[in-house]
């Protein structure tokens, strides 16, 4: 399919025409695409053309000149004629050679047009195949609608729908996460070419609104389109075509945003719906009855730890709250639960500025990934309690609430951090810890890779972490090392960088 509608090739209207149309010289009739049929006995019809035409004449102007005939075609070479027809009859019998040569050093086609064939049949063919692809075409773009209605219905909607969109506008297409990660892509060799988009994106969620945009990837046009409704950005749908990118491609990829977004807010009612159930069980834990809510969230296919973090966000409708958790990247890795802060007698009036609970697993990165949560909630504070075994869930609930009332909005106060660090945590060591790592400000990727590093048993692990490839670790990992006049290898130097990933809350 192309914009619109497909226009016949001079090679489709010969084969259509038969003899009625034929070249003057022997050999394939090119695939140039014909976008009129235009009759003219002018000596230079150039003023009536905008390119593309099969240009049809008598030849009742011609002059019988070597040098007049090469600047006729050359006045219609230079406009962008697609072929020249000459009616034979009237005023030629036979093609003149002059014109012949003049359009074979040009590589004009000529055609000729034998009596007693009118033009008319020439033109009539020619809009009858025009009206014959409308037709095709507006039944493709109806196939290919429905090929991505029927695909967002599906067990497993959002693949099937990069998949058909892919086939449909023969590019690729690709999920992203609402900070750019990639989460699928099809065709899977374009997994890429896709995470190259992670940057730019990046930046276009920092702009805050919602917004597309376009841009050239290699020889491809890639078209970016937000995923959500007015109140939250879900993600992303990446479309990319080999340039230039057609107008079918755009709109296959709105209706796929629209019905990805569709997607989206049914599973994400529906998960706010489960997570009613999980409520219960955090009422359990607040009640310290640590074994019946065991119990209840075995029947939910939950198993928890021995020991977990408990975790307040305030400020917001704790609806809207728990909806944001499936935009932030990771959440399935440390969210075990999550709920209003509070149910039944002791819930605000109508849930307005009740806290979001959540019990989040005892592992690194815990901290970072609830600050991701609070700056997709405009206006929210968070606080996560120390790692505490469940027997002490009231104990830590009841930290977290008093921290959560003198936390700033857009704050994350991770009390784990403060307690077992707070005679570290003084402006001076927060002074050293920025210049330490001034070399990599504005480079998140940095930064997060210096953080992996550090944090896992080996190269291997971190690019696991940050799921990229160990190359692409060992080539940040010597840029990093270049940055910071570090060797990433030495005790000391890791040591160093950790605590001042730690104290400028990197970490």
């Amino acid at each position: 399919m192309v914009d619109n509608v497909s226009i016949p090739t001079l090679r489709d209207l010969c084969r259509s025409l038969g003899d009625d149309l034929a070249p003057v010289a022997v050999g394939e009739v090119p695939a140039t695409g014909v976008t009129a049929v235009h009759v003219s006995e002018l000596a230079d019809p150039t003023t009536f053309l905008d390119g593309g035409e099969l240009l049809l004449t008598l030849g009742l102007g011609f002059q019988p000149s070597a040098v007049w005939f090469s600047r006729y075609v050359q006045r219609l070479v230079s406009r962008g004629v697609a072929a020249l027809a000459l009616g034979l009859g009237p005023a030629h019998a036979t093609v003149p050679a002059a014109l012949a040569e003049a359009a074979g050093r040009a590589g004009l086609p000529l055609l000729v047009v034998p009596p007693p064939t009118p033009f008319l049949s020439i033109s009539r063919r020619y809009w009858s195949m025009i009206a014959e692809s409308g037709q095709r075409e507006l039944a493709e773009m109806l196939s290919a609608h429905r090929s991505l209605l029927a695909a967002s219905l599906g067990a497993a909607p959002v693949p099937a729908v990069l998949r058909r969109l892919a086939v449909a506008i023969d590019g690729w297409a690709a999920h992203l996460a609402p900070d750019g990660l990639l989460r699928s892509v099809w065709p899977a060799d374009r997994r890429g070419a896709a995470r190259e988009l992670q940057g730019a994106v990046y930046r276009l969620h920092a702009v805050g609104a919602p917004t597309a945009l376009s841009l050239p990837l290699g020889d491809d046009d890639i078209v970016v389109q937000p995923i959500g409704d007015h109140s939250r950005l879900l993600g992303y749908l990446a479309v990319g075509h080999a340039r230039p990118m057609p107008r079918h491609a755009q709109q296959l990829a709105m209706t796929a945003v629209a019905l990805l977004t569709l997607e989206s807010v049914h599973a994400g009612r529906l998960r706010l719906a489960a997570r009613g159930s999980e409520a219960m069980v955090l009422d359990l834990l607040r009640a310290g009855q640590p074994l019946a809510a065991r119990r209840a969230a075995s029947f939910l296919g939950i198993d928890l730890p021995d020991r977990a973090r408990v975790a307040l966000v305030g400020d917001g409708q704790p609806g809207e709250l728990l909806l944001h958790l499936d935009s932030v990247p990771r959440a399935a890795e440390h969210v075990l639960l999550a709920g209003p802060g509070a149910t039944g007698d002791r819930a605000a009036p109508g849930g307005n500025g009740a806290p979001c609970c959540l019990l989040l697993r005892d592992q690194h990165g815990g901290a970072g990934w609830l600050r991701g949560l609070i700056d997709v909630v405009p206006g929210s504070r968070g606080v996560l309690a120390a790692p505490a075994d469940l027997d002490h869930f009231t104990q830590s609930l009841s930290r977290a609430e008093a921290a959560l009332a003198g936390a700033a909005p857009g704050t994350c106060a991770d009390l784990g951090w403060d307690q077992a660090t707070a005679p570290l945590d003084t402006p001076e060591l927060r002074a050293w810890a920025r210049r330490r790592l001034r070399a990599l400000d504005g480079d998140d990727e940095l930064v997060a890779t210096v953080a992996a590093v550090l944090r896992c048993h080996s190269e291997l692990d971190a690019a696991r972490d940050l799921a990229v490839h160990r190359h692409t670790i060992r080539n940040r990992v010597r840029r990093i090392e270049s940055l910071l006049g570090a060797r990433m290898d030495d005790p000391d130097a890791r040591s160093e960088l950790w605590l001042a990933l730690r104290l400028t809350g990197r970490c």
